[in-house]
């Protein structure tokens, strides 16, 4: 029977370190042609408001899943649930409450900055204050031996709340800053979690030797940017190529059809991970690391916390 499990049961179980360990190991049977992507979608019930599904499946678990829940519109966001499948005889293993969207986010990109990003990083431009910023940066902090973030938000009200709680939990100078430019010159690395439908700065002020993150809309960075780039890398090609929202631009599918990218050169994540391509060829290299939103990352958190919760007698027996 399926396995009945409570975010609160499941919360104490997954952290940091773990979380990076799974995420490798997925993206290791990425590179092995063991990983199932799909892109995620949402189910529109208003104009903001809908259903957000992710799914995928990791093969040498033979194990497949969905992740879905409420949007922020929808007035959801945090609150995600997951079901888990044999991928063998399709039987439902698990039903859980699910509170690692944003850890996943996390250590995807603390990752791809470990192999990206310079080792001796220590300034960081951050554009959108959300509810995956805290948990990314830091993840960040892990690989990268960050000392100052810079802040840019067009709320200065939410930018100073995010700055004042930064500096404390993190330990290291967090300020805001009223022109975007002092968030991007200068920086060893640039994080972007927005929801802009228009490039948020011009290429014109990225350094050379910055590692750029970027986890929101696609449209949030430039094709100019995007030409710059000595290298780009994907946590998903599927992902990106059938990315959901087609209301604007998508720069990487727009490029790579009018032949100014190619598919073939931009490497997903976990060719990096098996040593196939190298994050970084020198330190004056602008490179920048897409992150594709999630599903098989998330089936390895739920293959692995299932296992661990009938480990444990967790849970609760479910007749359906």
């Amino acid at each position: 029977m399926p396995l009945l499990l409570s975010r609160e049961e499941l919360r104490p179980l997954l952290d940091l370190n773990k979380a990076i360990e799974l995420i490798e190991d997925a993206h290791r049977q990425q590179a092995a042609g063991q990983i199932v992507p799909h892109a995620p979608y949402h189910i529109r019930v208003g104009d903001h408001a809908g259903l957000r599904v992710v799914s995928g499946a990791v093969l040498k678990s033979r194990r497949v899943g969905v992740r879905l829940g409420s949007n922020s519109g929808l007035g959801g966001g945090d609150k995600m649930y997951c079901l888990l499948f044999d991928a063998d005889n399709g039987e439902l293993l698990s039903f859980m409450g699910f509170p690692f969207g944003t850890l996943r986010t996390a250590s995807v990109m603390a990752i791809a900055a470990k192999h990206m990003a310079r080792d001796d990083a220590q300034k960081l431009g951050l554009f959108g204050v959300g509810r995956n910023a805290f948990g990314i940066l830091k993840a960040l902090l892990t690989v990268r031996p960050i000392k100052e973030i810079f802040v840019s938000s067009r709320d200065p009200q939410r930018r100073k709340k995010f700055c004042d709680e930064g500096a404390e939990l993190l330990g290291i100078s967090v300020r805001g800053v009223d022109n975007p430019e002092h968030a991007v010159r200068g920086m060893d690395v640039i994080l972007t979690a927005t929801n802009s439908l228009t490039p948020i700065f011009p290429v014109a002020w990225v350094d050379p030797g910055t590692h750029v993150s970027s986890m929101g809309k696609p449209t949030e960075l430039s094709r100019d940017l995007h030409l710059k780039a000595d290298l780009i890398v994907v946590g998903s090609q599927e992902q990106e190529r059938n990315y959901h929202d087609r209301s604007a631009a998508l720069p990487l599918v727009e490029l790579t059809a009018e032949g100014k990218l190619s598919w073939s050169r931009i490497p997903e994540l976990g060719e990096l991970i098996t040593g196939q391509v190298k994050g970084r060829g020198d330190r004056a290299e602008i490179n920048i690391f897409r992150e594709s939103q999630g599903g098989y990352g998330d089936v390895a958190f739920a293959t692995w916390l299932y296992e661990e919760a009938v480990r444990r007698g967790l849970g609760k027996q479910m007749s359906l």
